[in-house]
């Protein structure tokens, strides 16, 4: 990272993390995993208003509602709460008192790259190695092991770079933002936009504006979607624009409201400053930084050093093992010449 602090981290509730951040990460903030929380709530209101209301399935539409203000969730919240008699519920209590840390509409503004609700990658990690490794291999075992995993993901990173750039995905619309998009986006990326691209053509309509002033309007997009009303700040002299929905600050990617503000401006590029360099396919072109700064730029000499160190392991082990087994003793004495050191250090150090 470049010896950066991350904007921030979504962590499970543990004391013991918190107090670790505090240590490591002076500016960072924490967040907590949305996924692991709902995931409790069955247990904590019981079963019957689980199964026989409505009460679980209304309250995730309000916690994984990205676009609603923090008046709106705590509105909506609370009456949700009340219909069902819950507000002597103690985890319920309780987390709404922590709602800053963990429900959407409170960071708004934080940079998220997309991971706005749960710890979910930090999960399908631990899926995929579960393929690869079992609780009884030993380390030099998982050594290995990790190689493969890590193997097998460059292996997919580079066939996503090839297609990144030897083909161009499909056009839903005749949006020239589209397809200036189509060439600067990965074709991951590129699909949230054209989501984007399509609901701005299909959902959205005009809801008022103010006449320039110095080059700056404020416009009102009604989304039938939503069935609320935004508002975009536009300057037509820098392109510049804001909406009040704040879903690009968190996602980084273009919103309809914004690509529908774009289309009627007759403007058919991205500005630069909202192409952010992570979602492009030159994204893995840019300089990469080991552990402590340094800069890595012979990936050769990355792989020469895991395959020397994969060899040692290998040997280290063979060793182990016969000194472990007992199966020659002179191995032993050969060996604690080689070191300079007796027989109690062995047997220690093999203990």
């Amino acid at each position: 990272m470049g010896q950066r602090e991350p904007h921030c981290i979504i962590t499970y509730q543990c004391a013991g993390i918190k107090l670790g951040l505090r240590v490591v990460f002076k500016h960072a903030k924490r967040r907590y995993c949305m996924w692991h929380i709902m995931q409790k709530l069955t247990d904590k209101v019981g079963p019957v208003i689980s199964k026989e209301t409505d009460f679980v399935s209304r309250l995730n539409a309000i916690v994984w509602d990205e676009e609603l203000e923090p008046l709106e969730f705590k509105e909506k919240w609370c009456q949700l709460v009340n219909e069902h008699n819950l507000e002597g519920n103690s985890w319920l209590s309780t987390m709404f008192r922590k709602r800053r840390k963990w429900i959407p509409a409170y960071f708004r503004d934080v940079p998220m790259g997309c991971l706005l609700r749960t710890t979910q990658r930090s999960e399908s990690h631990k899926n995929f190695f579960k393929r690869f490794e079992n609780a009884h291999g030993t380390l030099v075992e998982f050594l290995k092991r990790f190689q493969s995993v890590i193997d097998v993901q460059r292996h997919t990173q580079k066939q996503l770079d090839r297609d990144d750039d030897c083909t161009l995905p499909q056009l839903a619309t005749s949006l020239k933002l589209e397809a200036h998009a189509s060439k600067v986006y990965t074709n991951a990326a590129f699909a949230d936009f054209q989501v984007e691209a399509s609901a701005s053509i299909c959902s959205l309509s005009v809801g008022g504006f103010t006449p320039p002033a110095n080059g700056v309007e404020l416009i009102g997009i009604v989304d039938a979607r939503t069935q609320k009303t935004y508002q975009v700040v536009y300057n037509s002299l820098t392109n510049d624009t804001e909406c009040s929905c704040k879903l690009f600050n968190r996602k980084g990617i273009i919103y309809r409201h914004i690509i529908w503000v774009y289309f009627g401006k007759q403007v058919h590029t991205l500005p630069d400053k909202y192409i952010l360099m992570r979602w492009t396919k030159n994204a893995h072109k840019v300089p990469l930084y080991g552990p402590h700064g340094e800069l890595i730029e012979d990936f050769d000499a990355t792989d020469l050093r895991k395959m020397e160190m994969c060899k040692l392991w290998s040997e280290f082990y063979a060793t182990i093992s016969v000194l472990k087994n007992g199966e020659t003793q002179s191995a032993i004495r050969v060996n604690d010449q080689r070191a300079g050191v007796g027989d109690a250090s062995w047997v220690q150090f093999l203990n």
